[in-house]
C-alpha cells in the first residue's frame, strides 16, 4: 500500500473505490479504527489500536469490487499465510486476519513500522555508501532467503516494497522490513488457475519470465529483481533507459528494453549517469549474473545472491577512503547512445506516510517530495494492472518476431581498426554468447556458461557467467578481425593489441580509467618480439619490454608516470595484451568468425594459454 498525493489522478481512482470504516468500528473484536493511513491498488490501510493489547497495529482492507473476485481475494488472503511460512524478523508480522461481516470485506491487522520505504529514502538522500547498502542487502536477502527455503517467491522486489523501518534495538542503525507479500507465489502450491496471476509485478522490476503467462516462476524471478535493486541504491537512478524519455515513455517500450536490448554492464551505465566511482570492483560481474535473461543462468536464490555481493561490497566499504571510490572524471567521449539522465535532486523535506506504516523522523528516513515518472508511465503501470501486462506480453512477441526476422542486418557505429588508409571496419559484437567449448591452460580441465559484450563508446564491457565458479569481468577492443579483451579482479587495468610491422607494433590501448577511450600508440624496436621498444608515437612516454614466456609473454611498460605489468599473447601478426598497475590482470585474444569468438587466453605469470570457444545467441 502506498501514500498518493492528494488530488492526482490515481488519488481520484482510489477514493472511489475504498472500503472506507468509520473510526470506532471494531475490526475481529479487537481492532478498533482510529484513521485513515493510505491507499493502494488492491485497498486501504488504517491505524487502528489494538484494544487487549492497546498497541496501535496498520490494518488493510481490501477494495470491496475485487473481493468479488476470488483470484483477488485468494492473494489478499494469502498475505496472511505466507507472512507465518517465513522464518525472519524482516518480514511485516501479520498478528490477525479475517472477513469484516458488515461488508464481507476481508481485512489484515499488522505490526505499524515507523519509518519511510527504501524509495523515499534513496530521493532523499541519493546513492548510498557501500556499507549501508551491504547492510540493508544482508537483511533483506535475509527475508527472501528464508522465503525461497519455504518455497515463497515474492515477485514484486521494489523499492516502495521495502521498508526502512527504526530499530528498537541499541546499535543497530535501521531495521529492513520486506512488505507486501500479498503477491507472492508459493511455489509448491501452484494450482492450474496460477496462470492468472502469473503476471504479477511492477514492469520496472520484474525478470521477463514474469511478462509469461505460463512461464515457472522461481527465486530467481526475485534474484533479477535485486540486482536491479543495488544498482539502484549504489547510484540513486533506474537502470533502465526508457523511464526517463519523457512523454514518450511507456510500458510497451520499457518491456523492449526489459526483454531484447544489450544489458549494459552497470559501470557502463553509471559513466553515462557521471558517477562511475560509486560501482565498486566485481559488481558488473554479479549484476550480470543477476540479470541474465535466461533464469537459469540467474544466481538461483537470495542467499546464493548475497553471498556473492557481500565480499564486493565489503571490499568497497573497506577500501582505503572507508566508503565510496575517489570520484572519476566523467568520460570524455560519452557515447550518444543513452539518454542524459536527470541528477538527484535534494527537494525541502516532508513528513509523508507511505508504506502502510507511519513516516518517521529520523535523520535516515525523512522523506521527501519525490520526484514522479511520467504520467503516462505510472498510470500504465497502476491502473492497467494485469491487463497492461498482457498487453506487453502480446507486444513482445511481436516484437520477438521482427527481431527474430532481421536478426544479424541491424549494425552499430563502426569502430575503426589501427593501420591507416586500408584499415577494415569492425563487426558489431554486442549481445549474449555462449562458452561452446572451453579449456583450461595445461588441459587442466574445462567450465561453461555465458559471455556477454555490450558497448561502451568505442570499446566493449565483457563479463563472463560461468556455471559453477565466480564471473569475471574486461574490457575490450576491436582491431581488423581481433577481439582483444583485458580483465582483472579490480581497477585500473587495461587491453592492448598491437600490429606486428617489422621493428614496429603498431596499436591501440584502453583502460578502465578512461571508459569508452581508445588511444593510438607505435612501438620501435628489434623484430620478433623479443626485447625493449621505444614509445614513438601515443599519449605515453617510455619504454616496453617484451620477454617470450612459452605460450604468452611477459611484458613491462616503464613509463613517467609508473610502471606496468601485463601478459601478451600472439595471434597471427597482432599481439594482445592486457595490463595493470599491480594486481593480476589476464589477457583474452578472439578470433571474430562470424557469430562465432574463437579465443585464447592467459593470466599473469602464465606460460601456457586456456582456449575458449563463444557462439553468440
Amino acid at each position: 500500500m502506498r501514500g498518493i498525493a492528494e488530488g492526482s489522478p490515481l488519488a481520484m481512482f482510489h477514493t472511489t473505490t475504498a472500503a472506507p470504516l468509520a473510526p470506532g468500528t471494531v475490526l475481529g473484536g479487537d481492532f478498533r479504527i482510529v484513521r485513515p493511513l493510505s491507499q493502494g491498488g488492491m485497498g486501504a490501510v488504517l491505524v487502528a489500536e489494538q484494544i487487549s493489547t492497546g498497541k496501535p497495529r496498520a490494518v488493510k482492507l481490501m477494495h470491496a469490487q475485487l473481493a468479488q473476485d476470488p483470484h483477488f481475494r485468494e492473494r489478499f488472503e494469502q498475505e496472511a499465510r505466507v507472512g507465518a511460512r517465513i522464518e525472519s524478523d524482516h518480514v511485516v508480522e501479520v498478528v490477525a486476519a479475517g472477513v469484516d461481516p458488515a461488508t464481507q470485506t476481508p481485512w489484515l491487522a499488522m505490526e505499524l513500522l515507523d519509518g519511510s520505504d527504501l524509495a523515499a529514502v534513496v530521493a532523499q538522500r541519493g546513492p548510498l555508501p557501500p556499507d549501508e547498502v551491504r547492510e540493508l542487502m544482508g537483511q533483506l536477502c535475509h527475508a527472501l532467503a528464508a522465503a525461497h527455503r519455504a518455497g515463497v517467491v515474492h515477485r514484486d522486489i521494489k523499492p516502495e516494497n521495502v521498508f526502512i523501518a527504526r530499530p528498537r534495538q541499541q546499535n543497530v542503525r535501521f531495521k529492513v522490513k520486506v512488505l507486501d507479500f500479498g503477491v507472492a507465489k508459493v511455489v509448491a502450491e501452484t494450482r492450474a488457475t496460477s496462470s492468472m496471476t502469473a503476471s504479477v509485478g511492477t514492469p520496472l522490476w520484474m525478470a521477463p519470465e514474469q511478462t509469461e503467462l505460463a512461464a515457472q516462476v522461481t527465486p530467481a524471478s526475485d534474484v533479477w529483481s535485486l540486482g536491479l535493486l543495488v544498482f539502484y541504491l549504489l547510484t540513486g537512478r533506474l537502470y533502465w533507459v526508457e523511464p526517463v524519455r519523457g512523454p514518450s515513455a511507456s510500458v510497451m517500450s520499457l518491456m523492449r528494453e526489459v526483454l531484447f536490448n544489450p544489458l549494459d554492464p552497470p559501470s557502463a551505465r553509471a559513466a553515462h549517469l557521471g558517477c562511475p566511482h560509486v560501482i565498486p570492483a566485481g559488481f558488473d560481474a554479479w549484476f550480470a549474473r543477476c540479470v541474465a535473461r535466461d533464469a537459469r543462468a540467474r544466481f538461483p536464490d537470495a542467499a546464493q545472491a548475497m553471498a556473492a555481493l557481500d565480499p564486493v561490497l565489503a571490499a568497497a566499504a573497506h577500501g582505503p577512503a572507508g566508503s565510496h571510490r575517489p570520484p572519476a572524471p566523467p568520460p570524455a567521449q560519452p557515447t550518444p547512445a543513452l539518454p542524459a539522465y536527470p541528477g538527484p535532486t535534494h527537494p525541502p523535506v516532508a513528513r509523508t506516510e507511505v508504506g502502510g506504516m507511519v513516516g518517521g523522523t529520523s535523520a535516515l528516513v525523512l522523506v521527501p517530495a519525490r520526484r514522479r515518472m511520467p504520467v503516462g508511465l505510472l498510470l500504465a503501470i497502476v491502473v492497467g494492472g494485469l491487463l497492461a501486462v498482457a498487453a506487453v506480453v502480446a507486444l513482445g512477441l511481436v516484437i520477438y518476431q521482427r527481431l527474430s526476422a532481421t536478426e544479424g542486418t541491424v549494425t552499430a557505429p563502426l569502430v575503426p581498426s589501427y593501420g591507416g588508409a586500408g584499415a577494415s571496419s569492425a563487426p558489431e559484437l554486442a549481445g549474449t554468447y555462449d562458452i561452446t567449448s572451453s579449456r583450461n591452460p595445461g588441459g587442466q580441465g574445462s567450465y561453461a556458461g555465458n559471455v556477454l559484450l555490450s558497448r561502451s563508446g568505442d570499446t566493449y564491457r565483457i563479463a563472463w557467467i560461468i556455471t559453477k565458479g565466480a564471473g569475471y569481468e574486461g574490457i575490450a577492443l576491436v582491431q581488423g578481425q581481433t577481439l582483444a579483451v583485458g580483465w582483472a579482479s579490480g581497477g585500473p587495468y587495461g587491453a592492448a593489441a598491437y600490429r606486428i610491422d617489422g621493428d614496429r607494433l603498431r596499436g591501440q590501448w584502453i583502460s578502465t580509467d578512461r571508459p569508452g577511450q581508445i588511444e593510438v600508440e607505435t612501438l620501435q624496436g628489434p623484430e620478433g618480439l623479443t626485447g625493449s621498444y621505444r614509445i614513438v608515437e601515443g599519449a605515453r612516454k617510455g619504454t616496453v619490454v617484451l620477454a617470450p614466456a612459452g605460450d604468452t609473454y611477459a611484458v613491462t611498460w616503464t613509463l613517467s608516470t609508473g610502471t606496468l605489468k601485463g601478459v601478451g599473447l600472439r595471434s597471427g601478426d597482432q599481439l594482445v595484451v592486457g595490463w595493470s598497475p599491480g594486481q593480476p590482470v589476464g589477457v583474452v585474444s578472439y578470433a571474430i568468425e562470424g557469430r562465432q569468438l574463437a579465443g585464447r587466453w592467459a593470466t599473469l605469470g602464465s606460460t601456457q594459454a586456456g582456449v575458449e570457444a563463444l557462439l553468440r545467441r
